[in-house]
């Protein structure tokens, strides 16, 4: 892992045990989900395929919550435990301009695993209809 300088003052030990397997955004559980990890395929000049691994500590007091893939407050994000249970998300990386990141059932799922997360409406963009014209006056 290649931490900022201090790392360890804030987060203690830092165990190195995570490696990735497929592309995505990764709370490190053995670390308290205080550091992610991104990882990403890469193919050299020969064909041959390498998993590149890059790991960021989040910020003093703050974990990655896998939910949503941002550092958060910890009463904030899923707990750190069920990080695993949301990797399932990456798959929704790059997935297209009309595919939502989270569905109803993700965000149930999250709801109920975080006791500060509220049960949040998806946010559904309306398509605003073109407002009518009234008639223009009779000029003549």
């Amino acid at each position: 892992y290649d931490l900022p300088d201090g790392a360890e003052l804030l987060i203690g030990s830092v165990r190195t045990s995570f490696l990735c397997s497929t592309d995505g955004y990764y709370a490190d559980v053995d670390n308290n989900c205080q550091i992610f990890h991104v990882c990403h395929t890469t193919v050299d000049p020969d064909g041959q395929a390498q998993m590149q691994q890059w790991s960021f500590l989040c910020g003093n007091q703050t974990v990655f919550d896998q939910f949503s893939f941002s550092c958060t407050f910890p009463e904030d994000a899923v707990p750190c435990g069920s990080s695993g249970d949301f990797f399932y998300l990456n798959a929704n990386l790059g997935a297209g301009p009309n595919v939502f990141f989270h569905n109803e059932q993700d965000v149930a799922r999250a709801s109920a695993v975080t006791p500060g997360r509220a049960a949040q409406a998806i946010y559904r963009p309306q398509i605003s209809q073109p407002r009518p014209q009234p008639p223009r006056p009779f000029r003549g």
